[in-house]
């Protein structure tokens, strides 16, 4: 229901914005509407009328799948999808504003206007068309059936089309002040002809925008301020913005700061030794989350990770889910529920895995061992050793994928031999946030150990 609504708001929001400039321009005396106006049914015609068509037919079948609830993607798909229409109301917003008493839907050849250049159309030709595409995606892939594509991919297609007859237009129009824009500005978003700085420029851009949407992301699925690291986020923003106007001032040829070439390459060598760093622990971690549990394991132990009075947090409540599978897939197998009482919390978070083991799963109690003394995961696996006795037996630790290898890691230093991962679902699309935090977990461990 909550995406139905979210879905709906944005595309009220769009349409809003389109259908109140054109309002207000129509009490000036301004007709915007000038699609397949044109007296002469040319080739340019033709694509108007059939755009028009699109468009139209576009919200219309993206109101019935968000009323019929299609969804044929996942979690993050759908986050990712939220992000893009947020994006492109943001942008055709800021086209429609900075347009001004210029703006018009459709080729308007019978009016004379100036050049629009500044503004967001320093960075983007058609900035309004790149609004339309941003929420078109955005809406798919939150509501994703195979109509809705197929209709979505149409319209975006005919908008194609529609700038470039836009663009003959506008370079009769204009001549060589418009051949010298395009040259400087792209026709969706960038700075004219791709170079190595400028690149590196979008990338931030990019990471610095994501980053910022992540963040409230985080907030609204993660529990708010309390999710640890989540400020994380902001710190990437902040750097990736200043990381953007230092490029740009570089690549207009007055950098913020000159700093010596021996600085420089040395700044340049730490960031590729960190981002390879960085890389490499990630794909550890990665692996971990993804590797296939052995079968018929002497135990396997399940990692508390809080409570909400008696109930378990989603992350734990997935760790549960993941041994009982296991443990119907292997009935010789035994389980350590592991996990003491927190300040907040009813019962013990090993009480409340029997509890749910028993109680929703049918495991039977004969097979349930209690440790409710550990209070972090390097107690949860030592004092777990000591219940099973004996380091030599094959164990599994069941926790969360990110958190596989921290926990395999710890347990070979506790003194586990022959300890493998059982890895419960990543829960998207916080999952993210927690993968990446899960790296300075890992540098914590390595300084520790």
């Amino acid at each position: 229901m909550t995406y139905r609504f979210i879905a709906l708001f944005w595309i009220a929001v769009f349409y809003g914005i389109y259908f109140t400039k054109m309002f207000i321009q129509r009490r000036k005396g301004i007709v915007t509407n000038q699609i397949a106006k044109s007296k002469v049914h040319d080739k340019s015609y033709h694509i108007e009328m059939v755009m028009k068509y699109a468009t139209i037919a576009v919200p219309v079948v993206e109101v019935i799948s968000i009323v019929l609830g299609t969804s044929g993607l996942t979690i993050i798909w759908r986050v990712i999808g939220m992000h893009l229409a947020f994006l492109g109301n943001v942008v055709f917003l800021l086209a429609v504003i900075t347009m001004k008493d210029s703006w018009r839907a459709g080729v308007a050849r019978e009016e004379k206007r100036g050049l629009i250049k500044n503004g967001i159309y320093k960075y983007s030709r058609n900035p309004a068309f790149l609004g339309f595409d941003l929420v078109y995606i955005g809406i798919m892939l939150m509501f994703y059936n195979p109509v809705l594509m197929v209709i979505t991919v149409w319209a975006m297609v005919m908008l194609h089309l529609q700038i470039l007859q836009e663009e003959k237009y506008l370079e009769g129009e204009f001549g060589d002040e418009y051949t010298e824009y395009k040259a400087q500005v792209s026709r969706y978003a960038g700075c004219g002809k791709v170079t190595f700085d400028k690149a590196v420029m979008y990338v931030y851009f990019v990471l610095g925008i994501w980053s910022v949407m992540y963040f409230f992301t985080c907030l609204a699925y993660g529990g708010g301020l309390k999710l640890s690291w989540v400020w994380l986020w902001i710190l990437i923003a902040a750097f990736s913005f200043i990381r953007v106007f230092m490029q740009k001032r570089k690549i207009e040829g007055s950098p913020v700061i000159r700093l010596p070439k021996v600085l420089v390459w040395i700044y340049r060598a730490v960031f590729v030794a960190l981002l390879t760093f960085f890389i490499f622990t990630e794909t550890k971690i990665i692996g971990a989350m993804t590797a296939e549990p052995k079968e018929n394991l002497d135990y396997i132990i399940v990692l508390g990770a809080g409570l909400r009075g008696t109930e378990p947090s989603n992350p734990f409540r997935v760790r549960i889910e993941k041994a009982a599978q296991y443990l119907k897939e292997n009935e010789g197998t035994i389980v350590v529920a592991s996990g003491g009482q927190g300040k907040h919390e009813s019962i013990s978070e090993a009480e409340c895995a029997r509890r749910k083991l028993t109680e929703v799963y049918g495991i039977s109690e004969d097979r349930i061992i209690l440790e409710e003394k550990s209070t972090d995961t390097e107690e949860n696996l030592k004092y777990s050793l000591e219940i099973i006795g004996d380091p030599s037996k094959s164990a599994g630790i069941v926790t969360n994928g990110f958190h596989e290898l921290r926990a395999l890691s710890i347990a070979n230093e506790v003194g586990y031999e022959n300890v493998s991962s059982v890895p419960a679902v990543t829960l998207m699309p916080v999952g993210i946030h927690y993968t990446v935090r899960e790296f300075f977990g890992m540098v914590e461990f390595y300084l520790k150990h």
